[in-house]
């Protein structure tokens, strides 16, 4: 009896040690296509321009009121930022610049099969307000001429994008008195406040909203952060 348990212990030694011998493969190692798109991501941010949002596109000049058409920013004009939005492993690319007036332009792109997609384009009326980690959903704030904001809760799936839930939001600028006049959609109908909540946290998996960190469009920040 005393030899078999020493027999035993003696095995579960040996396979500690082959354990220890052998790292441990992680589950959340990144894949080909990860680094893939952290080239492709550093090749499109390395130009000596970058197209923010789409070349052409008309938007709205905050500083002079005055619609105008979109070319290209100086690549050290723009910033960017890393977002897991959807749940592939390989994270969004979060493009934006800055308008004299302080109003942003931004796009969101996405690397699939080897390209990059533009999946997003925002004027100068919007901004990018954060992500629901690996849902696919992120929130696009559309500043209206006047009080209200437009959160739009958009959800990335593949290379497109769809409005998914709304709140035109009063009382941010307002105040909480004009709570009241907010509003609410789901799939582009009108419900209520209780049902649109509810609706969002189903959505987004009750996760609270993330906000990635933005870098200046720099050599050294693309080869530290795309990599």
């Amino acid at each position: 009896m005393r030899t078999t348990t020493k027999r035993f212990k003696a095995l579960l030694l040996l396979l500690l040690c082959v354990t220890l011998a052998f790292p441990r493969i992680d589950s959340s190692a990144k894949s080909a296509q990860y680094y893939q798109a952290m080239k492709a991501y550093k090749t499109w941010l390395g130009r000596n321009t970058v197209c923010v949002i789409k070349r052409g596109r008309s938007y709205f000049d905050t500083g002079t009121y005055k619609t105008r058409t979109y070319s290209t920013s100086k690549a050290s004009d723009v910033k960017f930022a890393l977002a897991y939005i959807d749940n592939d492993g390989i994270p969004e690319l979060i493009i934006s610049t800055k308008q004299d007036s302080g109003y942003s332009l931004y796009g969101v792109l996405t690397f699939k099969n080897g390209k990059i997609y533009r999946v997003f384009d925002s004027d100068g009326w919007d901004s990018f307000g954060g992500f629901y980690y690996r849902t696919g959903y992120f929130l696009d704030n559309a500043y209206t001429e006047g009080a209200p904001i437009n959160r739009n809760y958009m959800l990335l799936s593949k290379t497109s994008v769809r409005e998914k839930l709304n709140k035109f939001d009063w009382s941010y600028r307002l105040g909480k008195s004009h709570e009241s006049d907010d509003s609410y959609r789901a799939d582009g109908k009108t419900v209520s406040k209780r049902t649109f909540v509810s609706k969002l946290k189903t959505a987004t998996k009750g996760k609270n909203k993330t906000f990635p960190k933005v870098y200046q469009n720099t050599a050294a920040n693309r080869n530290r952060i795309l990599k």
